[in-house]
């Protein structure tokens, strides 16, 4: 069973792939839900069978968000389309990426970085 980490986002959805014990960033998804549904049949032809791991942005007070919202809305639609997804709390993801990036590459390559993170945190690892 392979595991896909997704970061969502409004502009780009960053995406990590758990693989033999190691967590990896991929590309990220740059646009809509189309574009990353597009992408997720690529995964799933590519590892056969995989499950998803979305980051849900609560507060700090563990409340749901505008984009908590949107998330647990995508997660409907890949339910839909047959996929099983899980839910991990993103909090901190996405400042811990931008640690690890450094400055010059936040934009290219923080957002899968932080999927990274969530899928470390749902496996334990962190």
């Amino acid at each position: 069973m392979t595991l896909i980490g997704i970061d969502y986002g409004r502009k780009r959805t960053g995406m990590a792939v758990y693989l033999s014990g190691i967590v990896l960033p991929l590309d990220p998804v740059l646009g809509s839900r189309e574009l990353i549904l597009k992408r997720l049949s690529e995964l799933q032809e590519r590892y056969e069978a995989i499950e998803l791991v979305l980051g849900l942005p609560l507060t700090a007070l563990g409340k749901h968000t505008e984009l908590s919202r949107e998330v647990e809305s995508f997660a409907a639609i890949l339910d839909e389309n047959g996929y099983t997804v899980h839910f991990e709390r993103e909090t901190g993801s996405s400042k811990e990426a931008a640690r690890l990036v450094g400055r010059k590459d936040r934009k290219g390559r923080a957002d899968s970085v932080a999927a990274c993170e969530i899928l470390k945190r749902y496996l334990g690892i962190l």
